[in-house]
């Protein structure tokens, strides 16, 4: 059970982005809040280099953190985009359909399995997802 309080505040924190970064749009540009969200980055880094939990270390795995990084910050641009031409409220919407791709992408890289209940709880999300974003 300890994935499950970061796990609850990915999913708020994640929400409260699309307003916050709507909110922050309306007189900043997106490279603004690349700006300031590197400036917090380099803080925690900074932070957890100084009390020794991290030091910059290399392994055969370092090419998938870097790869995770790469699809943080271009997805972080890619939401600033969206949401700088749409509604946060659509555009957050469409965004919460990633479970699809985390499904797929688990099967092929880490062999976990596609359930049953896996495979219709995906489908719920698209379908919701779809339901959210055609609703006036």
């Amino acid at each position: 059970m300890a994935w499950l309080i970061p796990t609850l505040y990915y999913v708020v924190a994640v929400g409260a982005l699309g307003v916050t970064g709507k909110l922050a749009l309306r007189t900043l540009d997106w490279p603004d809040l690349i700006l300031w969200t590197g400036a917090g980055y380099i803080v925690v880094a900074s932070l957890l280099l100084a009390i020794g939990q991290t030091h910059l270390r290399f392994s055969h795995d370092t090419a998938w953190a870097v790869a995770s990084g790469t699809l943080a910050i271009s997805g972080l641009i890619a939401l600033y985009l969206a949401l700088g031409n749409g509604d946060a409220g659509k555009v957050i919407s469409i965004t919460a359909a990633y479970p699809a791709v985390t499904l797929v992408l688990a099967a092929a890289y880490l062999s976990e399995a596609i359930t049953p209940g896996r495979a219709i709880g995906t489908a719920l999300i698209v379908g919701g997802v779809v339901i959210v974003t055609l609703a006036k």
